[in-house]
């Protein structure tokens, strides 16, 4: 038996006012997302392509 069989078993024999409350505890846990956006990077075949910005801009 898995997992998720056990966890439909014990959801089954639960009174409804518990069960709506393991339904909003799982959609909580869906709602949040992990992870940064990525920041794209642009090759323009100019002077700036290949240096260090910061270090140029406090020259």
């Amino acid at each position: 038996m898995t997992t998720k069989e056990r966890v439909k078993k014990e959801i089954d024999r639960m009174p409804n006012d518990l069960i709506e409350k393991v339904y909003k505890y799982i959609t909580s846990l869906e709602a949040k997302k992990a992870g940064k956006k990525r920041i794209r990077t642009f090759n323009l075949k100019g002077q700036l392509d290949n240096v260090n910005v910061r270090e140029r801009a406090y020259e």
